[in-house]
């Protein structure tokens, strides 16, 4: 009696190592560092990392031992030449990945049958360790390499199995009789025939099956009841083919379809089987395979595309023969209506690695050319971008190992030739500067003719925009070596390195953002986000620059500007932040759950953390075998993003018995998703695309929970006119139920609440659970959860309870207490006590405050009187501060004195409307953004204070905190410029600060901007003294705050502010 040592889930890697021990103990794992082997393998003891899969084989060879070689699709070529009439001492497997939709001009099949390899294919997860171990024993006994063909989707599924103490298949011996591998095949009965129909019996249609394809057809002749109706051969042994069981099918049947993942290459074999039978005289069928019979004999054959083994894309080809085997079974009825076959191609991911890279440079170079000289005609990549009169100039975009191989000798090409030519070169991480020194060694440079070889990094894009337009004043060869930065963006290892840690810390130690000065300005007190940038652009930018229209025009062409671009704060934490908000009301019950009663239950994740299935795939499937749920998984492992994998799709179903014939499928046929928890809006938008390939979406079944904000890496979402949108509930009406959408910023709440935007989908997954979607028990989902922290994904239970608390709160977003609540008089005090602070000069400022303050409570009491006039009252004090930071005593009271003479011709009936309106835009107005100002305000308690509770800097958890500056100063003299970025610490503002005590007040700030300030104040001064037009100056005023709240009163033309003045 074997003992049942539990449930879990396997994978295809898995079934592979554990299928090859039936024939020895021990195994050599051979594969290069790229997807899709290498996660899998890399953590066994006998694994071996080789640079390429044809190095693997060799070593494979020379060993003399057990070995499996796992070979990526696109290596497949110098394999199979390697293997070619090899005679081996010990067997050795290739394991080759086949993925018809990223390389459909290869052929595996083919390629290893010329090369007199067998090739053995499995259907599912469930087949894979049967498989391989038929694999080893065919390779033990013809003393050749064996192929394992591995669809793509294959190695990305799994299921969950019962696992035994003995569970390992018991090792097989051959011997002399079942030595080929045709013999070995009917042993062990490789190739399964079914409903085959008795001799002399013709049937409509048959269909020989090849990989995925069996199991989509099978689940399709299961769900239309046509079980025992339609004849399938399913052909696991590749090559050679077995021709009898083949013979028999294509002499029962008048039409025998073959389905195959590439369309063609098994269909030759059928056909040349159908060839040898009509020489014989037999009756054969008509076989098709690249096209199927079209439903109306007058009309074309229908095409087959490449990778056509999806269920419902099966069921929509194969639906009109289907319906000659069962005519009453309308089986068109049964499909999801709406969908049709249309575009089946995957939409375009954003690039990341090398081809990401390249892709971002050839943008940059095409858009420094075009803009620098309009008659230069441009060549990039062999490709003309641009026609003119001028000079020619070649551009070529080169990856690093590419390069390495060809680039070297186009170098020493190029160098004979009398052109312009720009060699980008993406270089990565782990080479170092040895591409630069063999460049150098190449390219020959002489001592008046500069450096023709610069490397800058990716993140400083002026830079890189500076090198290519000075190599595109330089006739000859120029080489720009572009790295990734300090903050990788297209280094896939170092991206999954740096995610990696945090997930499994729960944090980023070292955290640094950037905060344009912008952001910190406004008089308005609004939580900034530091992981966002602004995007909007100044009319006039934050420079300030020595006029010189004084002198003579022959004399002025020299210039000096100064301008602060931006702070980046730098936080260093050794413990996981979290940040204490105000308690809910809402009490934790356990779920309703909706689909309890439900005999299958399917959910898509689009957009997974972590290898697959993710870290949300994880938890499900972990808590669905603690409920004893049949599982099925299926996935695709796309990079697309840092960290991140493309979706995961999961079936829960009840535990089947052993005659069950329905066969388990993890891909979910078109419309039948149960739920949808939607991490990156990218992947929904794809998983409901009625175009694409996923369509998961249905109105009357999906439950939908959806994050709505972009993730680490992501730009805005552009519709098909070029504009900028967002993913709202319209658009997932159209797939989901409408009653059931939740879409929320989960990322925004995980950084608000752990400082770490990746704990959000476990956040999302806490709703969906304490809505009803997830049909587990709670303490399933919390041993599941807890599973998952213990692997490598630290706080998710923080996340996950937090999720489930914030599911029935009508206010998700609680925010602390102190940025939630404004006491009035405290922030008063805080002003006054911020100035006494500064010293003596400080205590005379905190005097002249205290003053103004007082006075304004004396002379706008009805500010204090309501909601509305509390909020402006608050900018009021704000202002105060600015303006006393700006220009001092004077500034702010004449501030403060307009404000009053406001208040008098108010009407209170209107609840001070005016003088509401008036404080914000006039305080910006006066707050002239310049350099010295701006080093103030950098410098002042209030913008520390607001970075370190935005950034919940904690003293006491031993955090710190590190501010640098960037300034740039630009000076130029007759046809000479140069260009200086400081980075520096808080030493930069203070030299400014000090500098501005000897500016004179009417010398600083642009032209533009003191016309602005002029406009509001003398606005105001006409508001109070035409009191007959009040309704018309509040509506004017309440258009210039609007702008100000916008934080557009600064980027808004002189004339735009003037019209509305004046209108």
């Amino acid at each position: 009696m074997k003992k049942r040592t539990g449930v879990h889930e396997v994978w295809p890697i898995q079934s592979i190592l554990n299928g090859v021990k039936g024939i020895h103990d021990k195994w050599l794992l051979f594969a290069p560092h790229c997807e899709p082997f290498y996660a899998g393998v890399s953590t066994n003891s006998l694994f071996r990392k080789v640079p390429t899969a044809q190095r693997g084989l060799a070593l494979a060879i020379e060993s003399g031992k057990p070995s499996l070689v796992f070979v990526p699709n696109r290596q497949l070529a110098s394999v199979v030449s390697l293997a070619r009439d090899l005679t081996l001492r010990s067997p050795v497997v290739l394991v080759v990945e086949d993925h018809p939709v990223l390389a459909p001009q290869l052929l595996p099949r083919e390629c290893a049958k010329l090369a007199g390899l067998a090739i053995i294919e499995p259907c599912d997860s469930t087949e894979v360790s049967f498989c391989t171990n038929a694999a080893a024993l065919f390779s033990v006994s013809t003393n050749k390499p064996i192929v394992l063909l591995m669809h793509h989707g294959l190695l990305a599924s799994a299921a969950s199995e019962e696992q035994f103490e003995d569970s390992i298949l018991q090792p097989r011996t051959p011997n002399v009789e079942t030595s080929t591998p045709l013999h070995l095949g009917r042993r062990l009965e490789l190739n399964r025939q079914r409903t085959l129909p008795s001799p002399g019996e013709q049937v409509e249609v048959g269909f020989v099956t090849v990989g995925g394809s069996d199991l989509s057809l099978k689940y399709l002749v299961s769900e239309l009841q046509l079980l025992g109706r339609v004849p399938m051969l399913n052909i696991r042994l590749v090559h050679p083919i077995d021709a009898v069981p083949v013979e028999r099918l294509l002499a029962r049947c008048r039409h025998v379809v073959v389905l195959e993942p590439r369309p063609g290459e098994i269909e030759q074999e059928i056909i040349s089987i159908a060839q040898s039978m009509r020489r014989e005289g037999r009756e054969v069928a008509s076989i098709w395979g690249k096209e199927l019979p079209p439903s109306n004999p007058e009309q074309l054959p229908v095409h087959v595309p490449v990778n056509s083994i999806h269920p419902s894309v099966v069921a929509r080809l194969t639906q009109h023969l289907l319906h000659e085997v069962s005519p009453s079974a309308n089986i068109s009825e049964q499909l999801q209506q709406g969908y049709s076959l249309v575009d089946l191609e995957p939409k375009k991911r954003s690039s990341f690695g090398t081809n990401g890279a390249l892709e971002l440079l050839r943008e940059m170079a095409l858009r420094v050319l075009c803009t620098s000289d309009s008659t230069k005609r441009i060549v990039l990549d062999g490709k003309m971008k641009k026609d003119g009169d001028g000079e020619t100039i070649l551009v070529e975009t080169w990856g690093e190992n590419r390069f390495l191989e060809d680039g070297i000798n186009v170098i020493r090409d190029a160098v004979l030739r009398k052109e312009t030519r720009i060699i980008l070169v993406w270089r990565n991480f782990e080479i170092g500067n040895a591409l630069l020194t063999l460049i150098d060694a190449v390219l020959p440079t002489k001592n008046d003719d500069g450096k023709h070889v610069i490397e800058v990094t990716i993140d400083q894009g002026e830079e890189v925009d500076n090198a290519i337009e000075l190599a595109s004043t330089r006739e000859g060869v120029s080489v720009i070596i572009v790295k990734d930065g300090e903050e990788p963006r297209f280094d896939l290892q170092r991206l999954e390195h740096v995610t990696r840690t945090i997930d499994k810390i729960g944090f980023r130690q070292q955290h640094a953002i950037v905060i344009p000065m912008e952001q910190l300005t406004p008089v308005r007190i609004v939580p900034f986000d530091p992981w966002k940038s602004k995007n909007t652009t100044t009319a006039m930018p934050l420079e300030t620059s020595i006029s010189t229209r004084w002198l003579k025009p022959e004399y002025r062409r020299w210039r000096i500007s100064l301008r602060p671009i931006l702070e980046r704060v730098e936080v260093t934490r050794s413990k996981p932040p979290v940040r204490v908000v105000l308690n809910s009301s809402v009490g934790l019950t356990p779920p309703k759950v909706i689909h309890g009663s439900a005999s299958s239950w399917r959910v898509h994740i689009a957009g997974s953390r972590g290898d697959q299935p993710g870290v949300v795939g994880g938890i499900l499937i972990n808590a669905g075998i603690e409920m004893g749920y049949e599982i099925r998984v299926q996935c695709n492992n796309r990079f697309v993003g840092p960290g991140r994998r493309a979706w995961s799709q999961l079936l829960f179903t009840r535990k089947q018995n052993a005659n069950a014939y329905k066969p388990l499928l993890g891909s979910i046929p078109w419309g039948e998703a149960d739920v949808l928890l939607g991490w990156d809006r990218e992947e929904v938008i794809r998983s409901l695309d009625h175009e694409g390939s996923l369509r998961i979406g249905s109105r009357d079944r999906t439950y939908a929970v959806v994050n709505a904000d972009p993730l680490e890496h992501q730009s805005e979402l552009i519709d098909d006119n070029g504009n900028t949108t967002s993913l709202d509930i319209d658009f997932l009406e159209q797939s989901c139920k409408s009653d059931s959408i939740n879409i929320q910023g989960f990322a925004s709440l995980a950084r608000y609440r752990f400082h770490n935007e990746r704990l959000g989908d476990v956040v999302q997954l806490g709703v969906a659970f304490q809505l009803g979607y997830i049909p587990v028990t709670v303490d399933a989902i919390n041993v599941a959860v807890l599973k998952a922290e213990h692997t490598g994904f630290a706080r998710s239970i923080e996340a996950f309870e937090f999720g489930r608390q914030i599911a029935g709160d009508s206010q998700p977003t609680r925010k602390a207490k102190e940025e939630s609540q404004f006491d009035l008089e405290r922030l008063e005090k805080r002003c006054v006590r911020d100035l006494i602070k500064e010293g003596r000069r400080g205590i005379s400022k905190s005097i002249v405050v205290s003053r103004l303050l007082r006075q304004c409570r004396q002379s706008l009491p009805g500010l204090y009187e309501s909601i509305d006039g509390r909020q402006s009252a608050i900018d009021l004090i704000n202002g105060i501060r600015r303006c006393m930071l700006w220009g001092g005593e004077e500034v702010a009271i004449r501030y403060v004195t307009l404000l009053c003479q406001v208040y008098i011709v108010d009407s209170a009936e209107n609840r001070r409307a005016l003088t509401r309106n008036v404080i914000l835009p006039l305080a910006e107005a006066i707050l002239i953004r310049e350099p010295i100002y701006l080093a103030r305000l950098a410098r002042s308690p209030e913008i520390v204070r607001r970075i370190r509770k935005r950034l919940n800097v904690q003293n006491s958890r031993g955090d710190v905190l590190k501010r640098r500056f960037l300034s740039r100063i630009r000076l130029r003299l007759w046809n000479w410029s140069l260009q200086i970025d400081l980075r520096t610490s808080d030493w930069s503002s203070f030299v400014v600060t000090t500098v501005g005590i000897f500016l004179p007040r009417r010398w600083r700030g642009h032209r533009r901007d003191r016309a602005v300030r002029e406009l509001l104040v003398h606005a105001v001064s006409r508001a109070v003294n035409s009191k007959e037009q009040y309704d018309v100056w509040v509506e004017k005023f309440e258009l210039l705050n609007q702008l100000a709240l916008d934080t557009k009163l600064h980027s808004t033309s002189v004339d735009e502010i003037q019209r509305i003045i004046q209108s």
